[in-house]
């Protein structure tokens, strides 16, 4: 997530419809990572049934956007707005819920959150900007999951 981060950012004008195709393969892969995660943690986490909800809804965003690009591009502030702010949602229940980087996770799903409703609710900030709105939440959301990876064994 971060490289696509870094890709946005360093091309928010033509990087829309793109956003829209290889988002769709990010989320895809991410989302069946998150399944397996969630299913082989079931015995470790009490919350390993939200993380398999998430990686559901990660795969279904993603065939959403690999089927229609072009449909896609028109409503993406939408979708990405809504998508981020469950990622943000998850964030802060797994922070409050699950130990380890509480403070990381919580505060990093607030900033989706907060972005999130950016995109959604303001869409002549988010039209003009898009891009690189995107690009900052997939690399906050990228930051947080290279952190995570260190506390994991």
């Amino acid at each position: 997530m971060v490289l696509l981060a870094i890709l946005i950012l360093a091309s928010p004008a033509d990087a829309l419809l793109d956003i829209a195709v290889w988002l769709g393969i990010g989320m895809l892969i991410t989302g069946i990572v998150v399944i397996i995660q969630g299913a082989s943690s079931r015995k470790e986490h009490s919350g390993w049934g939200w993380r398999i909800l998430e990686g559901c809804l990660d795969v279904l965003f993603g065939f959403i956007l690999m089927a229609n690009p072009l449909v896609t591009a028109e409503v993406l502030p939408f979708l990405i707005g809504f998508w981020a702010a469950f990622y943000g949602l998850f964030l802060v229940i797994d922070g409050i819920s699950e130990p380890g980087n509480r403070f990381v996770k919580i505060v990093s799903g607030i900033l989706i959150i907060v972005l999130a409703n950016t995109i959604m609710f303001n869409p002549i900030l988010a039209g003009m900007t898009m891009a690189t709105w995107f690009g900052i939440i997939l690399l906050i959301i990228g930051l947080y999951n290279i952190i995570n990876s260190f506390s994991l064994k």
